[in-house]
């Protein structure tokens, strides 16, 4: 018997044209400072502004011979000693912006940066035998420097140690594993051009300061409405109805330039599911080809609105939230979304029914900085219905989305769903990204969970975090 299933899934990406469709607008010949360190938490609204001179990698533990012996671990570039397993070396300047590893395994952690090595361990280090049946809470050891909500570890993960604390150099970084036992492990790094001058701050090597509280604050926020409100923010909102098959228009704007800021949806409890069926459309300034165009609750970052456990949050994000309560599901977006002339957000209903009572609102400011800085959100839709064995599923090619052409910009996120006889072993593979027609991967992670951000296939269970989530 051949086992049947299907891969749908939705990139998100900030990204600007080479037509120079906007030459009638300011432009700058300097290029826009780039975020680095917390500031790139703390600048979040600067999400889609060019990165010129910055480039980002993801290295991993995964097979060199493009297999999945052991699950993609153990597969470490060199060893020094039994207790100093390298997993990443990397010439300076750069940031490593992440780390996950499968539970506490390779602990400890060694990170030398430029030189100067330093452990980093967590709950069950010290004592691993047994520790899912002992250990109910964990943490980062020195948690001082690693705290929650800028790390998790797998009492939550339900699988994970991940830890999104920027870790500066100025020359090189090292991370190696302690131990070599099911040592699995994917890191996501900038490297920045020799003496770059347009950043937020200096990269200097880590200090091993802890962070910045405000960092921690606007993460603890996730799942709440982190966009700007008052002045020099206007407020667009009102009530749709969506008839079988047609498309609706939600809303046009014409006052420009201008970033929309928060874009929300609420439905009533009874519609939620078939309601994120519905496509969302969205075109920025008239261009011939819409820049976001897919499932609703893909797009929201859940495969579907399907709550079975009636729990408050389906999606607690940063970016994103699905919330419910006794009455409605509510579906907030919090990316940047720049615009320089006009936009239109469209939703076409896709199950055959009436929609009624369907209330939203977008939020938008002033875009006031060169229009050449910024560049467009775009999220595009792929369906793989029967994926063939040993074949790449292709989720993005830019040389054909959107009328193809040369781009510049960033990749910004992804969600995805198995659907109909989904399996397991589906999540085994290995994600990888080629950027500006290199023949190979600048980024290659070790497996599908593995970048949802757990372990062991969650263990069955679910989780959301802030940048990161298994909702459904």
């Amino acid at each position: 018997m051949i086992t049947r299933l299907s891969f749908l899934a939705v990139t998100l990406f900030m990204m600007s044209y080479s037509s120079g469709q906007n030459h009638d607008l300011i432009q700058s010949s300097k290029p826009p400072v780039i975020p680095v360190g917390e500031d790139a938490y703390l600048m979040w609204d600067r999400l889609p502004y060019h990165r010129i001179g910055v480039r980002a990698y993801m290295r991993s533990t995964y097979d060199r011979q493009g297999n999945n012996r052991t699950a993609d671990a153990s597969h470490f570039l060199y060893q020094e000693s039994d207790s100093f397993n390298v997993t990443l070396d990397v010439k300076g300047p750069g940031i490593l912006y992440f780390k996950r590893t499968n539970f506490w395994h390779g602990s400890p952690w060694h990170y030398e940066t430029d030189g100067e090595d330093f452990i980093v361990g967590e709950t069950a280090t010290a004592n691993p035998v047994g520790a899912k049946e002992r250990i109910s809470n964990t943490t980062f050891i020195p948690e001082k420097l690693f705290p929650n909500p800028l790390t998790w570890t797998w009492s939550v993960t339900k699988g994970a140690d991940l830890s999104w604390v920027p870790i500066t150099f100025e020359e090189s970084f090292r991370l190696a594993y302690g131990r070599t036992f099911y040592g699995t492990g994917y890191y996501i790094y900038h490297l920045f051009s020799p003496g770059i001058e347009h950043i937020s701050k200096p990269l200097e090597s880590w200090d091993k300061t802890p962070p910045d509280p405000g960092v921690l604050d606007l993460l603890s926020a996730a799942g709440t409405d982190i966009a700007p409100k008052g002045d020099h923010v206007d407020t667009y909102s009102g009530e749709l109805s969506l008839d079988p098959g047609q498309w609706t228009t939600v809303v046009e704007l014409n006052k420009a330039p201008t970033t929309i800021r928060a874009l929300k949806f609420s439905v009533p409890l009874e519609d939620a599911f078939d309601f994120g069926k519905c496509r969302l459309r969205i075109t920025w300034d008239n261009r011939w080809h819409s820049s976001v165009d897919v499932p609703l609750d893909l797009f929201f970052g859940a495969g579907q609105l399907y709550n079975p456990e009636n729990k408050e949050y389906l999606v607690k994000g940063l970016p994103f939230v699905i919330r419910y309560d006794d009455q409605n599901v509510y579906l907030s977006c919090y990316y940047p979304m720049p615009f320089f002339k006009h936009a239109k957000i469209e939703i076409q209903e896709r199950s055959g029914m009436n929609f009624k009572n369907i209330e939203w609102e977008v939020r938008t400011m002033p875009y006031n900085d060169p229009v050449n800085h910024a560049g467009y959100f775009h999220a595009t839709y792929s369906d793989h219905p029967e994926p063939v064995k040993g074949k790449d599923l292709v989720f993005l090619d830019t040389d054909h989305v959107e009328g193809g052409g040369s781009w510049s910009g960033n990749f910004v996120g992804m969600s995805w769903i198995f659907s109909r006889t989904g399996t397991l072993w589906t999540l085994e593979g290995d994600p990888r990204f080629f950027f500006d027609d290199s023949r190979t991967p600048q980024a290659w992670g070790t497996g599908t969970e593995e970048w949802g951000g757990g372990g062991n296939y969650w263990g069955g269970q679910q989780m959301t975090l802030p940048l990161a989530g298994h909702p459904v």
